[in-house]
């Protein structure tokens, strides 16, 4: 027997994982109650294109071909890095380049931020008007910017890996004036 939950109770417990992707989804049935035209609602919003609440006003973007965001592990290792800085998904918009590429003016219009982190994607791909290294934090338009590998890059066990990660950290610890 096959039990259909409403939709109250879908949302309720599904909270904020589910996305609207903006597809119309047809009902297989609609009974016809009412036939008076409907008043006019608010204007229709597109779906955010990112993972947690925005708090802070931090965009992390990453370039993830195989995910909507990130996969379990190096959402795990990126959970790890927000940790280490005293913040966590609710302070980020967790963004994925490969899926809605962005740039930084249409950003910064939209959303106004005071701190990007891109891991994997570089300063030209997002339209910034120059190249920057990754791990030197650039002050751009009111927004502190911080370029690094790609996370996959960055949660692996190796030697190189670990370098990588203590150059991130001494980047972190200066974008967000977090004790040496």
């Amino acid at each position: 027997m096959e039990e259909i939950l409403p939709g109250f109770v879908v949302a309720q417990i599904f909270d904020d994982v589910l996305v609207d992707i903006g597809d119309v989804i047809k009902p297989l049935s609609q009974p016809e109650q009412n036939t008076k035209p409907q008043q006019q609602s608010t204007p229709f919003k597109p779906a955010r294109n990112y993972l947690g609440n925005y708090e802070k006003k931090i965009i992390v973007l990453v370039d993830d071909a195989d995910n909507v965001y990130l996969d379990e592990n190096n959402l795990t290792f990126l959970s790890g890095i927000l940790n280490a800085c005293k913040l966590n998904v609710g302070h980020i918009a967790l963004m994925n380049f490969h899926q809605h590429a962005v740039d930084f003016n249409q950003l910064k219009k939209e959303m106004q931020p005071q701190y990007l982190i891109a891991f994997g994607v570089d300063a030209l791909q997002i339209q910034l008007p120059f190249a920057m290294p990754q791990y030197q934090v650039q002050d751009y338009n009111n927004c502190k910017i911080l370029t690094a590998p790609s996370l996959a890059v960055l949660n692996q066990q190796t030697g190189k890996a670990k370098e990588e990660k203590t150059k991130l950290w001494k980047s972190l610890q200066n974008i967000f004036n977090l004790g040496k």
